[in-house]
This record gives C-alpha cells, sequence and structure tokens, in this order.
C-alpha cells in the first residue's frame, strides 16, 4: 500500500499538467470548478463537530475480572457492576435510598430472576444516569432490597446509549 500511494500521487499531479497544459494550448477561457464543493456559510456551523456533541466513557476491568462503572444515579455517585446479562439497572436497597428512591414507596412487583433464585423487586425509573458526561435519562431500573451486595449496571441503561463496545481492558460507551 505504502508504494501504491507516490504512485498514485505522481500519476495525479501528471493529469492536471495535463489538463493545464490543454487549457494553454486550446485557449479556453473557461473558469475552473474547485474540486471540493462549497458549502454556505449558513450551513457551516452544522458541519462543525464539538467534544460536547461526541461523549464517550470508559468502564475499566479491574483486577477481579469485571468491569466497573462509577455513576451519578439523580445526582448521587453510585459503584455499578457492569452485567450485560441484567435486563434492567438493578439497584440494592442502600443505593437506591441515596439516590431518592425510597423501596418502602414502591410496590414490590417485579419477579426478578438473579444468580441466587428469584426474588420480589420493586420497578422505578432513575431520572438521570451519568457516566463521566455520558447521561441518560428516563432509566428503567428495579430495587432489590435483599441479597444484592453491588448494584448492577444491566441493559436498560446500555441499550440507550448510541453504541457501546467490549474491549479486553474496558468497555467504552459513547452516547
Amino acid at each position: 500500500m505504502k508504494a501504491i500511494l507516490p504512485a498514485l500521487a505522481l500519476f495525479g499531479a501528471a493529469a492536471l499538467g495535463l489538463v493545464a497544459l490543454r487549457e494553454t494550448l486550446t485557449g479556453s477561457q473557461t473558469e475552473a470548478k474547485p474540486a471540493i464543493a462549497e458549502v454556505a456559510e449558513s450551513d457551516a456551523d452544522s458541519l462543525h463537530i464539538t467534544a460536547s456533541q461526541i461523549r464517550s466513557a470508559s468502564l475499566r476491568k479491574e483486577g477481579d475480572g469485571h468491569y466497573w462503572a462509577t455513576a451519578r444515579v439523580n445526582g448521587v455517585v453510585v459503584k455499578f457492576l457492569v452485567d450485560t446479562g441484567a435486563t434492567l439497572v438493578a439497584l440494592n436497597e442502600r443505593d437506591a435510598r441515596r439516590a431518592g428512591l425510597a423501596p418502602e414507596n414502591l410496590q414490590q412487583n417485579v419477579n426478578v430472576r438473579t444468580a441466587s433464585g428469584r426474588v420480589k423487586a420493586a420497578g422505578a425509573v432513575i431520572d438521570t444516569m451519568e457516566i463521566d458526561g455520558v447521561s441518560v435519562d428516563d432509566v428503567s431500573a428495579v430495587i432489590i432490597e435483599e441479597g444484592l451486595e453491588h448494584s448492577l449496571l444491566g441493559m436498560s441503561f446500555l441499550n440507550r446509549l448510541e453504541s457501546w463496545d467490549v474491549t479486553p481492558n474496558a468497555i467504552i460507551i459513547h452516547e
């Protein structure tokens, strides 16, 4: 591939030279057209992509072999175990209370299958979840009062992202 690029550049330069020579010999007075399409000044701003429009975050694999994320849940910092096998974000009782989701105010009407078996959980909606600038509103979740050591970052958050990629050392999320 590296050998082809200089040859293509040489060919391109030769072709431009022939076009210029032809224009000189024929005496053509036509105005050369720009090689790049012009953009109206009013449309130029829409072509600029700023860092605030592309948000990405990295959920690092830690020494235990699991991917972990520190998120703001309704403004409160919560550490999550990333679980792509979990349909929903699952908050343990402690994290739910800190985020303003009191389990006693919610009905235990959701059947959840966990590694420990089936349990009843309360359905909830998290107003805002944010990880390093990547933010998702109105995230479906469950609150599991007993048996959940760490809150789980499930697919109800991940599926709302523009994309996410798994690498050997991190999960990269994109808003």
